[in-house]
């Protein structure tokens, strides 16, 4: 085989891996999704379960996470260290023009759909107007409109469901996650069928339960030796007694009210909030930030909110990746093709409180800035602010007494410093001798006490005895103890060593 035509041909293809080649038909590629194909299910049951609150929820705060960053645009497209070329400006400018008429806002949010979707298809309407193809409009279309064939190509379902390659420069898709088996993408809300269904199962359950038992219960005895018109009538009154609560019984029968104690009925609410987890988990990777209930920590609530926050920086690149597709898209039709097309991106503000405790760590390491600084970098005008020069100006020079100390020390060429640094580094090998035996004994208890912790709060409580019990505890600060004042000996005795020098 010719090596340059080997390269030239797609060699793994479904045909030779030994599928049914049924691309001649454009037959469309069964959808992959294993939930839905074990359920025997379509994507649009997917829709249905919007209507459950904890699903909902979780959709809403992770695309909000994304949607309200309003900070975004369309740049020209630039080789990196040159200016962008003025053809490459005026495309930029028209697509910047044509959008103003586009709802933006509900464009993203639809393209935001893609991860629970799996994908988002959107219509590009153009019009001609001088010359040029303007974008009029960009409509998400539904879904269950489109299909993909064996060939991995989006194809429109026409009349009697016969698939209809897409044509060029028409149609933008925003995909999560796909791949060559499954062009659909991961779809979210397919893996949030099982606990949402197990969920409703709970609730149900456990309404019929509060019903039940969640208020008293009339018991009736009748008397000794009534027949069964006599209890049947007993029961009436009864049954009256739950709305009237009054009831007249024969004589020598009796009524009693039971109230059901006990956590019996708690196992429902753990069940449902158990399958409100796995959605929370599902949807946003994490539960804390929608329901932290009684337990978590302040850290453990950051570490949620840290991982909303990458799913959140992903969805932004979903959205750039469609954005960016529409440049490309626009310059295909519009420019030429050395043209570079518009690039879309978000920017992201500054984190002035990181700066602030940067400039104030470079400021005690001497260094000074001026008026336009602040200006420039915090936005603020030079009219606003006066910069207040120092009062105090750090002295390089040693002070007398710094110098009367320091003199001896340097006195026959370091001598006394070498000799203080070796006494210090012999008493701090004699020290570790001990010090690493007892740490690693003391640092294996408490990994086993953490171990059972079920809870930050277990984990706090069991982590405070076991530090009060441990065995070795004392030992260990004994040789901290006894390393810090023989530290502390050493240099006194330096010092002494130093100004005899």
């Amino acid at each position: 085989m010719d090596p340059y035509n080997s390269i030239l041909t797609e060699i793994a293809t479904r045909e030779a891996a030994g599928g049914l080649n049924l691309s001649g038909w454009l037959c469309s590629l069964p959808d992959p999704d294993p939930i839905l194909r074990k359920r025997g299910d379509y994507a649009t049951v997917l829709d249905d379960l919007t209507a459950d609150d904890s699903v909902i929820t979780a959709i809403q705060q992770r695309k909000l996470k994304t949607l309200l960053k309003r900070d975004y645009a369309f740049a020209p497209g630039q080789i990196e260290g040159q200016e962008a070329t003025p053809e490459a400006q005026r495309l930029c400018d028209d697509l910047a023009r044509d959008l103003e008429r586009v709802d933006l806002y509900n464009l993203i949010a639809q393209v935001l759909d893609a991860p629970y979707y799996g994908y988002t298809v959107a219509e590009i309407l153009w019009r001609s107007e001088a010359g040029r193809w303007r974008i009029q409009d960009i409509v998400p279309k539904p879904r269950s409109w489109f299909s993909y064939d064996y060939d991995n190509q989006l194809c429109f379902l026409g009349n009697g469901s016969q698939l209809q390659r897409v044509p060029a420069h028409k149609f933008i898709v925003a995909r999560h996650f796909p791949d060559f088996n499954n062009p659909y993408g991961l779809r979210l809300l397919s893996r949030c069928l099982w606990p949402v269904a197990f969920k409703k199962g709970g609730v149900n359950f456990w309404l019929k339960f509060c019903e039940k038992f969640g208020q008293p219960w009339v018991l009736g005895k009748s008397r000794p030796g009534a027949d069964k018109a006599e209890r049947e009538t007993m029961a009436a009154d009864l049954a009256r007694m739950v709305s009237d609560a009054v009831a007249v019984t024969s004589s020598g029968s009796e009524v009693d009210v039971h109230e059901f104690s006990g956590a019996a009925g708690n196992l429902h609410h753990q069940l449902v909030t158990y399958w409100d987890n796995s959605i929370s988990k599902v949807l946003k990777g994490q539960t804390l930030t929608s329901d932290i209930g009684n337990v978590g920590s302040r850290a453990a609530s950051q570490t949620h909110y840290d991982v909303l926050e990458d799913l959140a920086a992903a969805d932004s690149v979903l959205v750039e990746a469609f954005c960016n597709e529409l440049g490309f898209v626009y310059r295909q039709i519009n420019a030429t093709p050395d043209t570079l097309a518009p690039c879309f991106s978000y920017e992201h503000p500054e984190d002035l409180a990181s700066l602030a405790e940067l400039d104030a760590k470079l400021y005690e390491q001497g260094v000074r800035y001026k008026a336009g600084y602040y200006a420039r970098v915090y936005g603020r005008k030079e009219e606003e602010f006066t910069v207040v020069a120092d009062t105090v100006v750090a002295d390089t020079a040693p002070s007398a007494e710094a110098a009367s100390f320091a003199a001896p020390l340097l006195a026959k060429d370091g001598e006394a410093e070498i000799a203080a640094q070796a006494e210090i580094d012999a008493l701090a090998d004699a020290l570790l001798r001990d010090a690493p035996r007892l740490g690693q004994s003391l640092a294996a208890d408490l990994v086993q006490t953490l171990s059972r912790a079920e809870t930050f709060d277990d984990a706090q409580i069991l982590l405070a005895e076991a530090l009060c019990q441990a065995e070795g505890t004392n030992e260990f600060e004994t040789v901290l103890a006894a390393g810090m004042r023989a530290a502390h000996l050493a240099g006194q005795s330096a010092v002494k060593k130093a100004q005899v020098l």
